[in-house]
């Protein structure tokens, strides 16, 4: 282990699944902290029943992890004062536990949570979601989970609805056991509710609860290989937000990489250049998707909320100590050379060295991709803008090792996931898992 700055030990690995978990609490509307409070609450109720510490931890991770294929779907649904979804976003959302489970199955360390999510919305009475499981066949994983999702959104707040007071919470549960929740679960649950132990959200709880689930599923070596995947999963994550770009953060990544390397630097700063290029965007998961994909031009609120998601990635990245040395890297990436970018309008040498390398990067995998408001740009006309930006918008020395990059690199990494010259990308789902088979199975 060489401390906080290795990228293929077990720190930075358990570092990059907590940053996972971070940013699904920053979606907008319906998952906005959301699992973080589901999992308080199911690991309360999980103790109840004695479960050992490995589905404690698994319960952990379910709950937090479950509504990951909710991301980049039907987003518009959770704005919307009306309390009933239509047809096709409910047909949608009750996709989303395969989806879920399917990217969960395919984190290391974590395959055995897939089956927990797939089962999280089914109903003790059969009529739930996706299989129509029933009764004593759901796991008891799962039964807590659908208890624990239920009282913590009516909890929340809801576009056609404050949050509900405890007692009322009570009733409706009160009503859905033998329905909605097995008989056992229910009665738990309400006992210790009437004992005061569901409580609010706690976040010290939360992230005692976190190291120690992560301190009992990851194990003490991780390879390069597993870390690697967990990257490539995050990034087609973020991605997801905006479909048009697919692949964004992993032709980032691997174009960052080469400019480093270049440039001569250190091969640590090299490493940590590829690891920024995958996180770089994590803050876009915050921004509403009806912003990244508008066609017209943005006004002045919505463009503070995309500038927003370099606070929001470097306020992550900064309060986790594997994945402190990349929160600059998060931060600054919008900076420019003269100080006209943002978020704070520095300039020259104060920008980091590696947001001097992302920014020249992520301005031409933008320039190269298809966006909502206009069509793709080609190679050769996105390289003549570099080089005219080169020391007005970009840090001359990445700017001019990346304009020496062979051409036969950049045919290399639009093939790692192809740019879309117009239209949407294709969803996360399909993204992911086509990439997933082409990595190394040696996890």
């Amino acid at each position: 282990m060489r401390g906080q700055k290795d990228l293929s030990g077990r720190s930075f690995y358990a570092g990059v699944l907590e940053a996972l978990i971070e940013v699904m609490g920053t979606w907008n509307g319906y998952l906005f902290h959301h699992g973080p409070r589901v999992s308080c609450i199911a690991i309360r109720l999980g103790k109840s029943f004695d479960l050992p510490e490995e589905e404690l931890a698994s319960l952990f991770f379910g709950a937090v992890l479950a509504d990951l294929g909710m991301i980049g779907m039907v987003e518009d649904a959770w704005e919307s004062p009306i309390p009933v979804l239509s047809s096709g976003a409910r047909e949608q959302v009750m996709e989303h536990p395969r989806r879920s489970a399917d990217t969960v199955r395919s984190i290391p360390f974590l395959e055995s949570v897939g089956e927990l999510v797939l089962h999280h919305h089914e109903w003790w009475d059969g009529s739930g979601y996706p299989q129509q499981v029933q009764g004593a066949d759901i796991p008891l994983n799962a039964q807590i989970l659908r208890i624990s999702d239920t009282a913590a959104a009516l909890g929340e707040v809801r576009p056609h609805r404050g949050p509900l007071p405890a007692p009322e919470i009570r009733k409706v549960l009160a009503r859905s056991i033998g329905s909605e929740f097995g008989p056992e679960v229910g009665k738990r649950f309400l006992e210790l509710m009437d004992r005061g132990e569901v409580g609010s959200f706690n976040r010290h709880y939360f992230r005692n609860s976190l190291h120690k689930a992560l301190d009992i599923l990851v194990p003490q070596r991780v390879s390069p290989v597993s870390t690697e995947h967990l990257l490539e999963l995050f990034a087609s994550l973020v991605d997801a937000k905006d479909p048009y770009t697919g692949g964004h953060s992993r032709r980032v990544a691997a174009l960052a990489r080469a400019v480093a390397k270049r440039m001569d630097l250190p091969q640590d700063t090299q490493d940590q250049t590829w690891a920024a290029g995958f996180l770089h965007d994590m803050g876009k998961v915050s921004v509403p998707l009806r912003i990244l994909t508008k066609r017209g031009r943005l006004t002045g609120d919505e463009f503070r909320r995309v500038q927003s998601h370099t606070t929001v990635g470097a306020r992550i990245t900064g309060e986790i100590p594997s994945l402190q040395h990349l929160s600059t890297a998060c931060r600054y990436h919008h900076e420019k050379w003269d100080g006209s970018g943002y978020p704070e309008g520095i300039s020259g040498e104060r920008i980091p060295i590696l947001a001097q390398i992302l920014a020249v990067v992520d301005s031409y995998d933008a320039m190269t991709s298809g966006r909502a408001y206009r069509s793709s740009r080609c190679h050769g006309h996105a390289m003549e803008e570099v080089d005219r930006g080169a020391g007005v918008h970009f840090a001359p020395g990445p700017a001019g090792a990346f304009l020496t990059l062979p051409y036969q690199l950049f045919q290399e990494v639009k093939e790692l996931d192809p740019v879309r010259d117009e239209g949407p990308a294709l969803s996360f789902a399909k993204r992911f898992h086509r990439h997933q088979r082409a990595l190394s199975p040696a996890l």
